[in-house]
């Protein structure tokens, strides 16, 4: 088994992709109630990602940080947009979670998948195709359309949506979204976050929303297991 003490770091995972290695950092915690995995692209790990991880952790979850780019993709226009590549990237780290269970190496605990901006509709549309493997989602701002309507419609994880009261642009068409989505569901708002997330309150209700999410889903996942 694996178990590593939570020092802020964790231990370094990493996947194949067309274009160089994807890197990812876990952070196991002993005797939690599940992995929350946060994904985004971009070429280093956001501080956000760190520091939300850090909030998840100290809720009682350990967590998996993944970047869906390549350090090679650095100059490829608009690859951060593309839905079907990151989802197929994300399953390839949810597939490493899930063989090392298998294996005995990880504890067999529940999965949720985190997301923010133009990687909400990839944790949508991965959540979708993993049917009962994703206990929970949380996307912060972005579009959950993108992810297609089939996956929406489809989607059986329990989600929740967070978004930035000023941004009507995205609460329109999140509204409109969410009347696709059969799943449990809940569409909270929260102030803007801003540049200075460290002082945000956007950022901190995001990061309190998400945490309780996360260990009440977690929470029913487990007592729903025989």
């Amino acid at each position: 088994m694996i178990d590593l003490t939570p020092d802020g770091f964790g231990i370094p995972v990493s996947v194949h992709s067309e274009h160089g290695l994807l890197h990812g950092r876990l952070a196991l915690l002993p005797g939690v109630r599940g992995i929350v995995v946060l994904a985004h692209a971009a070429m280093a790990l956001d501080e956000r990602d760190d520091v939300l991880a850090g909030i998840f952790r100290h809720a009682g979850l350990s967590t998996l940080s993944v970047d869906l780019l390549a350090r090679q993709e650095e100059h490829f226009s608009d690859v951060h947009n593309n839905v079907p590549l990151l989802s197929k990237r994300l399953l390839d780290f949810l597939d490493l979670i899930k063989d090392r269970m298998q294996l005995g190496e990880l504890r067999t605990q529940p999965i949720g998948l985190c997301a923010a901006n133009a990687t909400s509709p990839v944790a949508v549309r991965v959540a979708a195709q993993r049917d009962h493997d994703i206990a929970a989602v949380v996307c912060r701002g972005g579009l959950i359309d993108l992810a297609g309507m089939l996956y929406l419609r489809s989607l059986e994880s329990p989600l929740l949506l967070l978004l930035e009261e000023s941004d009507t642009q995205h609460i329109a068409s999140n509204r409109r979204a969410l009347q696709e989505v059969t799943c449990r569901k809940e569409l909270k708002f929260i102030p803007e976050i801003g540049i200075d997330y460290a002082t945000s309150a956007g950022f901190e209700a995001a990061a309190g929303e998400a945490a309780r999410w996360f260990v009440r889903c977690f929470d029913e996942a487990s007592s729903a297991t025989p």
